[in-house]
């Protein structure tokens, strides 16, 4: 990659990506209506037999297979291109930006970038030296030296964004497989030969130890048919490797982008989430370089949005969040920039995964009471959480590293945590964090079922915290208070960095957002590093079952 000259920089247009994305998406809309149209035709046309009748109908096949490719591939592309776009925009603004300064400053700039002092020190550089017109020749050579290196850092920043957004727009290519017309290779290696709907439709009944051997002894290519053929069966099954997880969402999230046709706010709102879904962002561990979302599970039909952020590879930690009252999929941005948080204060060092696997309660502070009150949500979610946890769990110790596994419940979340406990999650720690109970029907620890039998449990809640009126109730849906039980370590919220305690109504969410004793708390708990943990606390004692 070579960084582009000056006037090359400045004749690219930005603007036109951008306008390409809005071709492809009203393009897209418009494939999807022919394509509905065949299907309608298909639907009620009248049968009839032979072989021109058998050929029409493979060949609607074939075009519909076709159609939802192009489809799929056009909506990617509007993604990357949109992205590219914006990134271009602001690389090119960078640029502009400094050649802007070195001119203020007086430098003459060469389309390479290079900046060299002009004709003569300004009179005013010259009285600040002193009078000495050799002195002020100096400095103007040395800022010289210094904006040449800042555009030339612009002008890589900008080639880079430039390859970026090329090397995206080729991968939306790439995924753009028709699928009715590749061969359905998808049987393990040494196998019975299956097709794909086979195959996937007997997950449901399978362990996900074994899904994962079968997709063990699967060739690249037949992982590849797989995720282009069954993306929302491969986006959303635990046992799948992550990486086909990442590819199939990619797939699902654009499906459904293009399933939104309406021109309602609602409908407009949504489209915009999905595309940040797609979009690239700044990695969160501080590496200067641009990511991919990685989104582990993504259904909108059933609330699901499972993403990780941050990498298992090189984290020395990993936690799970799970939220509380009113998270949806499309208002999840809060949480997501709460995992963000904690990977980039560590530089990586932790990978966090916000797991929204359904719907949670939803309500004003009067309403939401009343929702949170209800104990379904808990008992729906929590046996998904427990196979999660096994997912995890296998998937953390491919990576052949000791990297301990965190799983905090925040608010209506920490129910949600305690019943999958009782149902036989598996994590290394459990940090319950203004939770509205220890898990539906846990009144005593014992009723913890963690299959890691050294499991370490903490909890917090901050003084004022509105939670603390329904923690606890005898008979209360979400069981004990985990504040009170025996063994699990108790951590004070301690104070806010301005010296405020963290206390009252806000902290219910500050806890897990704002610079502070007890934000420092939940990442000494993930990273495990006790010279973070303040407060009181109980010595713990081994709870497994």
């Amino acid at each position: 990659m070579s960084a582009p000259t000056l006037a090359a920089a400045s004749a690219w247009r930005p603007e036109a990506l951008a306008a390409l994305a809005d071709s492809w998406d009203a393009t897209a809309a418009q494939v999807e209506e022919l394509l509905g149209s065949i299907a309608a035709a298909r639907a009620g046309g009248h049968p009839s037999a032979g072989a021109a009748a058998d050929a029409a109908r493979r060949s609607a096949v074939e075009v519909a297979a076709d159609g939802e490719a192009l489809l799929r591939a056009m909506t990617l592309a509007a993604a990357a291109a949109r992205d590219g776009a914006g990134q271009l925009a602001r690389a090119q603004a960078d640029v502009a930006a400094v050649v802007a300064s070195a001119r203020e400053d007086g430098c003459v700039v060469a389309d390479g970038g290079t900046a060299s002092p002009g004709a003569a020190p300004a009179p005013l550089l010259v009285a600040l030296s002193g009078g000495d017109p050799s002195i002020a020749r100096h400095l103007m050579e040395r800022r010289a030296a210094e904006l040449t290196a800042m555009i030339a850092a612009a002008l890589d920043r900008l080639g880079a964004a430039d390859a970026d957004a090329a090397r995206d727009l080729a991968e939306a290519d790439a995924s753009s497989g028709a699928p009715a017309r590749r061969p359905a290779t998808t049987n393990p290696a040494g196998s019975v030969p299956l097709s794909g709907a086979d195959l996937v439709a007997g997950w449901p009944r399978l362990h996900q130890d074994r899904i994962a051997a079968q997709i063990a002894g699967m060739t690249p290519g037949q992982r590849r048919t797989l995720v282009d053929e069954f993306p929302q069966q491969v986006g959303n099954t635990d046992g799948v490797p992550w990486d086909m997880r990442f590819a199939a969402n990619r797939i699902n999230i654009a499906e459904a982008i293009v399933a939104e046709a309406g021109a309602d706010p609602a409908s407009r709102r949504r489209i915009e989430f999905y595309r940040g879904l797609l979009a690239e962002v700044d990695d969160p561990a501080r590496t200067g370089a641009r990511v991919d979302r990685q989104i582990l599970a993504f259904d909108p039909a059933r609330a699901s949005l499972v993403e990780l952020t941050g990498s298992l590879a090189t984290a020395r930690s990993v936690a799970v969040l799970v939220p509380g009252l009113n998270t949806t999929v499309e208002g999840s941005a809060g949480t997501t920039q709460t995992a963000r948080r904690f990977v980039s204060a560590t530089r990586g060092d932790v990978a966090m995964i916000t797991y929204l696997g359904g719907p949670f309660p939803r309500g004003n502070p009067l309403t939401g009471l009343v929702g949170a009150a209800d104990p379904r949500y808990a008992l729906d979610m929590a046996p998904r959480l427990v196979s999660f946890s096994h997912d995890v769990e296998r998937t953390v110790e491919a990576t052949g590293r000791s990297v301990p596994v965190t799983y905090v419940g925040h608010s209506y979340g920490g129910s949600i945590v305690g019943t999958a406990e009782a149902l036989g999650l598996t994590g290394d720690r459990i940090l319950y964090v203004a939770a509205a109970g220890a898990g539906v029907g846990v009144e005593h620890p014992d009723e913890w079922r963690n299959r890691n039998p050294d499991v370490l449990r903490f909890s917090m809640t901050a003084p004022g915290d509105p939670i603390e009126l329904v923690q606890g109730i005898p008979g209360g849906p979400h069981g004990a208070d985990p504040d009170e039980m025996p063994g699990v370590i108790r951590l004070d919220a301690g104070r806010y960095d301005d010296g405020r305690p963290m206390a009252g109504p806000a902290a219910h969410s500050d806890v897990l957002n704002w610079p502070s004793d007890a934000w420092r708390n939940v990442l000494g708990v993930i990273t495990g590093d006790p010279e973070s943990l303040h407060g009181p606390r109980v010595r713990p004692s081994r709870v497994g079952g």
